[in-house]
């Protein structure tokens, strides 16, 4: 049943029944599964909350059409985003928010071109001198890095690296301190911003004036 997500399925602990459809080989009958229905091809896992293991199954990195992956609100113990995700090159979707993981971000998330919203809230590791691999994002538009320790990092280390495509971000609690100073290099990166989510970080001296340039701004908090 669990095979497909996990290569020990006595390694697994699943609540509130979530993989209990997960029987026989029509999968996408499964609860949280969706395909395309021409082609069969399985373009969403929807797995947000439950989940209590060490381990991924490597057998995920064979659904080359997924597209939206929710892993979010599980507990990986600790775990390193699992490498496999390098070969999920059409995800749009990627949440791996609230989900116990831990160590350095791979650098293969990269690879994701057509990645459009990436969710890595809360996550165990400090990040902020690896963030060079959002460069390779060039569809980005939604990033969310909320509760993730960018402590001593001026806002700027993370954006420059940003593709300018990215529409809503949200850095709320990273302990960034934020002044004029940290942004007067380079604003291309943030100038179409929609939605900009700063609270809970600190904020130097007077409300910077970089804000009066973000025309496109529909939401700041």
């Amino acid at each position: 049943m669990s095979g497909l997500l996990f290569s020990n399925s006595n390694s697994v602990t699943y609540y509130f029944g979530m993989l209990s459809s997960w029987v026989g080989n029509d999968y996408c009958h499964w609860e949280r599964v969706i395909c395309y229905g021409v082609t069969g091809h399985v373009e969403t896992l929807h797995l947000r909350g439950g989940l209590v293991s060490k381990e991924l199954s490597t057998s995920l990195g064979e659904l080359r059409h997924l597209k939206h992956l929710d892993l979010s609100w599980n507990i990986f113990r600790g775990s390193w985003i699992p490498e496999f995700i390098r070969s999920l090159k059409q995800l749009t979707y990627l949440n791996l928010s609230h989900a116990d993981f831990s160590g350095i971000i791979p650098n293969h998330i990269g690879n994701l071109s057509n990645l459009k919203s990436l969710d890595l809230s809360y996550y165990n590791f400090p990040i902020a001198h690896y963030v060079n691999w959002i460069s390779g994002l060039s569809s980005l538009e939604h990033i969310d890095f909320s509760s993730v320790n960018l402590t001593g990092a001026q806002i700027l280390d993370v954006v420059l690296y940003m593709a300018p495509s990215v529409k809503v971000l949200s850095l709320s609690g990273c302990g960034l301190l934020i002044d004029d100073n940290g942004w007067l290099c380079n604003l291309s990166t943030i100038l179409s911003n929609k939605h900009l989510d700063l609270r809970d970080n600190i904020f130097n001296g007077e409300l910077p004036h970089f804000f009066q340039n973000m025309t496109s701004l529909q939401f700041l908090d």
